[in-house]
C-alpha cells in the first residue's frame, strides 16, 4: 500500500469528523463492578462529517447544509449559583468519594477505558455540585442553535453555549476545574491517555428534533472525551439517547439521565451518536455539559518516534494532528528530515502500520450488477 496521496485522502476524510453537543455512550452491568460504573466493550466504528473549531468550540464549518447560531430567547437576569467553585478546584475534589476512593472500582474504571470501552459512571459528582449545574442549565437563556448537514450525509442539531462571555461564573469555574494541571494529570493516569493539552467544554441542550449523526470525536488533538449528563425526570421513550455504535442495539443505548458521567479514549473506531428527541420530550431537557482533554505532544522528527509507537496500543493512542505530524515528516518536502535516511525508511513503514490500524479498508463490498 501506498502512503503519499492515499495517506493524506485519508487524513483529510478523517478530519472531518465531528464534535457534538453530547457525546454518546451506554450502560451494561458487570457482577465484578462497582455499582455506580459500567460499560460495554467498543470495537470497531468511524464516520466522516463535519467538526466544530478544531480541537474546541465556537464555530460551525461551512458544510453542504446551513448554520445556525442564533440565540432564540431573550436574556434574563441571573440568580447567584447555588454553590461555588474555589479557585484552583480539581476534579477530585468533587468526584464522588465512594466511588473514586475505592481502589478496586478505580481500577475497573482503567481497565476500561484503556481497553477501548466506554465508561459510564453513575452519581459522579457530589450532589450540591450537580444539582448546581442542573440549575444554571436549566436557568440560562444563552442557547445558540447549531444545524448543519453534509455531503456524505453526516448532520446535527443542537444547542449549545460556546462563547465565555455567555458563560455562568458556575459554568466559567467548571471550565477552571476541566482545566487545572491536577485534574489534567488525574485523567491521564485514569485513563492511559495524555491530558496535559488544552481542555475545552461547554453545556449542550438537547430539544424536539435535536440529534447528532454517527461520528467518533477523532478531530485535532483529542485524546479523551467527558459528558456530564444532567438530566432529571427523562425517560427513554424521549429519545435523545446516546448510541455506542459497535455494540449491538440491546446494549447500545445509554438515555439520558442525571449526575452520569460518562469518559472515553477518543480514537478512530470511537464511533457514537445521539439519537432524535421525541416530541414525547416536551417539558423535560436533555441537558449535559461535555467536552474534551486533549493531547499536548506534537511529534517531531527528533523524537524517538519508531520506540514511542512500537506496538499497535501505542498507535491507537494518535490523535488525529499527531498522525498528520507524522504524515509531513514525510511528505512536506519543506519539513526537517528525518535522519539518517535508514530511519527515514523505517518512520515510512511505521506510518504504513498507522494508517492500515487504524484506517483500515471497508470489510464489505457492494454488489453490482451489470
Amino acid at each position: 500500500m501506498k502512503h503519499n496521496t492515499v495517506t493524506l485522502q485519508l487524513l483529510a476524510a478523517a478530519a472531518a469528523i465531528s464534535n457534538n453537543g453530547g457525546v454518546c455512550a451506554f450502560t451494561t452491568s458487570s457482577t465484578t463492578q462497582h455499582p455506580a460504573i459500567s460499560s460495554p466493550t467498543a470495537q470497531n466504528g468511524v464516520r466522516k462529517g463535519s467538526d466544530m473549531a478544531s480541537g474546541g468550540f465556537g464555530k460551525t464549518t461551512a458544510g453542504s447544509g446551513m448554520s445556525k447560531g442564533k440565540k432564540g430567547m431573550k436574556k434574563k437576569s441571573r440568580k447567584a449559583p447555588s454553590y461555588e467553585l474555589k479557585s484552583g478546584t480539581k476534579i477530585q475534589d468533587v468526584l464522588n468519594p465512594d466511588i473514586f476512593a475505592d481502589p478496586n472500582t478505580v481500577e475497573t474504571i482503567k481497565t476500561q477505558i484503556r481497553n477501548g470501552e466506554i465508561c459510564v459512571i453513575r452519581n459522579a459528582f457530589i450532589p450540591e455540585f450537580a444539582n448546581a449545574m442542573y440549575e444554571e442549565l436549566d436557568d440560562t437563556d444563552a442557547w445558540s442553535k447549531n444545524e448543519d448537514y453534509f455531503n456524505d450525509g453526516y448532520g446535527f442539531k443542537h444547542n449549545n453555549v460556546y462563547s465565555k462571555s455567555d458563560f455562568s461564573p458556575l459554568f466559567l469555574q467548571a471550565n477552571e476545574m476541566f482545566e487545572t494541571e491536577e485534574t489534567k494529570e488525574f485523567m491521564s493516569e485514569l485513563t492511559g491517555r495524555d491530558c496535559s493539552g488544552e481542555s475545552v467544554g461547554a453545556p449542550s441542550y438537547y430539544e424536539v428534533g435535536d440529534h447528532s449523526l454517527p461520528h467518533t470525536d477523532h478531530v485535532g488533538q483529542r485524546s479523551v472525551a467527558y459528558i456530564w449528563h444532567l438530566s432529571k425526570t427523562w425517560k427513554a421513550e424521549y429519545g435523545g439517547g446516546l448510541y455506542w455504535a459497535p455494540e449491538p442495539l440491546a446494549n447500545a443505548y445509554l438515555h439520558a439521565s442525571f449526575n452520569t458521567l460518562v469518559l472515553f479514549s477518543v480514537t478512530p473506531f470511537s464511533s457514537h451518536f445521539v439519537t432524535s428527541v421525541s416530541p414525547k420530550s416536551k417539558g423535560n431537557k436533555r441537558l449535559a455539559y461535555n467536552g474534551w482533554w486533549h493531547s499536548s505532544w506534537v511529534p517531531k522528527p527528533t523524537d524517538p518516534i519508531e520506540e514511542m509507537l512500537a506496538s499497535p496500543e501505542q498507535r491507537l493512542t494518535l490523535t488525529h494532528a499527531q498522525i498528520q505530524s507524522i504524515n509531513d515528516m514525510l511528505d512536506d518536502p519543506w519539513a526537517p528530515r528525518i535522519q539518517p535516511p535508514e530511519r527515514h525508511e523505517a518512520v515510512v513503514d511505521l506510518r504504513r502500520n498507522i494508517m492500515e490500524e487504524l484506517y483500515p479498508e471497508a470489510k464489505y463490498s457492494p454488489v453490482v450488477l451489470n
